[in-house]
């Protein structure tokens, strides 16, 4: 009988370390469970919250294309973002990821309209593509493709 008792009170405290064991579990999960949904919560706000228009494209020089972007959503971006922006751009269907560059060949940007250095709604920003080689005549397609990933396109023409 009281090897009985011993067992049972042996069997009692083992259930319970492994019912605070599987309840530890369950926090951490779930713990863990919040922080993802958080952190997507987030990313998804600032996603909807970014939008952006190309207006126009254009030729500048032999080498060069001016495009306009406005930002139309309510998301402010600093210009170290804009930095790590994606341009591709190209005759229709040859376009590549262009590089960002201050100088020379790649892509660069000017806020127009800004008066710090932040791009605001309702603000337009010029970005300026310099190719190495001389543009020939034809279609072109230029896709600029924020941090987030939001992004917006446009096709023109370079004429003869």
């Amino acid at each position: 009988m009281a090897s009985s008792i011993v067992s049972e009170g042996i069997v009692l405290i083992a259930v319970v370390i492994a019912a605070a064991m599987l309840s530890q579990v369950f926090l951490t999960t779930m713990t863990g469970i919040e922080q993802s949904s958080i952190t997507m919560s987030e990313r998804l706000g600032d996603k909807m919250k970014t939008s952006v228009k190309v207006i126009s494209a254009v030729n500048s020089s032999s080498t060069s294309v001016k495009v306009w972007v406005k930002n139309t959503g309510t998301n402010i971006i600093p210009s170290s973002v804009i930095e790590k922006s994606d341009v591709l751009f190209g005759r229709f269907g040859e376009y590549s990821y262009i590089d960002y560059s201050e100088l020379g060949v790649g892509w660069d940007f000017a806020l127009l309209n800004s008066d710090d250095t932040n791009w605001q709604n309702g603000e337009t920003m010029e970005i300026t593509i310099t190719t190495s080689a001389a543009l020939a005549t034809g279609d072109y397609y230029v896709c600029f493709n924020t941090f987030n990933g939001v992004s917006d396109e446009h096709y023109f023409s370079i004429g003869g």
